[in-house]
């Protein structure tokens, strides 16, 4: 239950609203019929008087409009996000009907239909992937070392491929739990590896801008030369 709000610095609340984004993915929870503003007696939306601060006064733009296209062009592209619009639309329509069938064959044909789709992606996915993926482990204390500690360690993707499994259990390094939490524990076959469309979109965007910032001041250096 929500009994206070938060303010940003400019006043406004994030209630209701959010932080808005300048480049929006496709999202399940994006849905309007998600989150508090569906639900009823929710607060609303206000203002308090701006706290003082400093506005962001760097003249470098951060190239919005160029990662915007970018990433729309990647999204266009990218059958996961396809997914992710495909289930959003199912989604809709069922709480458009705003039904569910008692019919026992009816629940158990809707049962079968969405392990079908699960099965049918995941041997798409299986198929598209010609690299197999390496997950390395990144903290604070090796950001900056030359080499990081592979934690999934490559053969389980092609191995897969070769059985045709649609299981893949990724190898973890084994020295802490949160690995075997996050990725499956090494004598697991049952795990299936993560896909978060939203994150590895995230992840290209951030490499864009680095790309785009780090781009003029090349050009730069090498004008001087």
């Amino acid at each position: 239950m929500t009994i206070q709000k938060f303010y940003r610095v400019a006043g406004g609340s994030t209630q209701l609203h959010g932080v808005a984004s300048d480049i929006v993915l496709p999202s399940l929870t994006d849905l309007p019929e998600f989150g508090e503003g569906a639900l009823k007696n929710c607060l609303p939306y206000d203002e308090v008087p701006k706290a003082k601060y400093t506005k962001w006064s760097e003249p470098v733009s951060l190239f919005v409009d160029e990662l915007k296209r970018r990433s729309g062009e990647r999204v266009g592209n990218d059958p996961e996000f396809h997914y992710v619009m495909e289930d959003m639309e199912r989604l809709r329509h069922r709480i458009d009907g705003n039904r569910i069938s008692l019919n026992e064959e009816v629940r158990k044909k809707e049962l079968t239909d969405d392990k079908t789709r699960k099965e049918l992606r995941t041997k798409e996915r299986l198929a598209r992937n010609t690299e197999e993926p390496r997950v390395y482990r990144l903290t604070l204390d090796t950001v900056d070392k030359p080499n990081l500690q592979l934690i999934m360690y490559p053969g389980k993707l092609a191995e897969a491929k070769k059985n045709g499994s649609a299981k893949i259990a990724p190898e973890a390094a084994g020295d802490s739990d949160s690995d075997n939490d996050i990725l499956g524990a090494p004598d697991d076959d049952t795990k299936t590896p993560a896909i978060d469309p939203e994150r590895e979109e995230a992840i290209n965007i951030l490499a864009d801008l680095v790309r785009l910032e780090q781009g003029p001041k090349t050009a730069s250096a090498t004008a001087a030369h």
